[in-house]
């Protein structure tokens, strides 16, 4: 009586029964708008719609149009939004992903991303960040130098509404001795909104100066800075980046004069930097792929 044939000759009424049912359940017990009212009215479109086509065509080749069809629905970009067990899909998810690896940590590591990435109102990340450095000396018996920093990146954010970009710099040792420029900065090739705070000393008795750039009206803008500094390299013998927000391709080169060499530093970052060039004078190294908030590079600097 039950075979795989009469099965196939059944599905049509099965799946029209099962589309009428998610019609009744969704208008007669679950509240109008709620996340169960919308996927029983998608799965009841897709199940009335399939057994149309399903007539049309071979039955059994539909039944797996109709799995897909639901699953997306289910998981689907619209509906995955108003989920409120996301920590759940989330572990089964990776579960599948990873084959067990950190089946313990799971929770940890979506905790972890909580953490680090930015919010959807914030800026999302920093693309194609390219840094260019020259030093030069100012007085070499005394250790002076002076440094140009050009960093161009693309700011990418999840909104167009207006966003706030914090652009710092950070200096060791005394005021009257650490001479910072007003940077340079431009977005899209024109003068935005800026303001500058006074220099402030933080916890850690680092120099800091801030600019906060207003943006508006864009998911990306251009962004270039360009900031100079004079200090004691015997006092203050790092130049680096360590990420704010997260960062998608960058490369960064450092001219040195002579009399003062450097050495290159990861800081922390998964992923290994290219050594593109490496000379007495100059050094440019590249990374390809993802750093994320805390990670950057170093050079540590040596007047010979």
């Amino acid at each position: 009586m039950f075979s795989i044939e009469s099965l196939k000759r059944s599905v049509g009424y099965i799946c029209a029964f099962a589309g009428i049912t998610c019609y009744v359940i969704a208008y007669a017990a679950c509240a109008e708008g709620s996340l169960a009212y919308k996927i029983l009215l998608n799965i009841a479109d897709v199940l009335i719609i399939g057994v149309v086509v399903g007539y049309l065509s071979n039955v059994a080749q539909w039944a797996g149009v109709f799995k897909k069809e639901i699953q997306d629905i289910v998981f689907g970009k619209k509906l995955v939004g108003e989920r409120k067990d996301i920590e759940e899909v989330w572990s089964n998810v990776t579960k599948q992903i990873l084959k067990n690896k950190f089946a313990d940590i799971h929770k940890d590591l979506l905790l972890a991303m909580k953490k680090n990435l930015p919010a959807d109102d914030a800026i999302s990340y920093y693309d194609d960040y390219d840094s260019d450095i020259v030093i030069d000396w100012v007085n070499k018996e005394q250790g002076i130098i002076k440094t140009v920093e050009t960093m161009s990146f693309f700011l990418i954010s999840e909104t167009d509404k207006e966003i706030t970009l914090p652009l710092k710099t950070f200096t060791i040792g005394n005021p009257s001795e650490c001479i910072v420029t007003q940077p340079e900065i431009t977005v899209d090739g024109k003068i935005p909104t800026i303001h500058h705070e006074k220099q402030r000393k933080d916890d850690s008795g680092e120099l800091v100066d801030v600019s906060f750039v207003r943006l508006k009206g864009k998911n990306r803008y251009q962004v270039r800075y360009v900031r100079e500094k004079k200090y004691d390299v015997n006092k203050d013998y790092f130049i680096g980046l360590k990420s704010q927000y997260l960062i998608h391709d960058l490369c960064v080169s450092l001219t040195l004069p002579d009399g003062l060499d450097a050495t290159f530093i990861e800081r922390g970052t998964n992923i290994s930097f290219i050594k593109v060039k490496k000379e007495k004078s100059y050094i440019k190294m590249k990374l390809k792929g993802v750093i994320f908030p805390q990670q950057g590079y170093i050079f540590a600097l040596n007047a010979e």
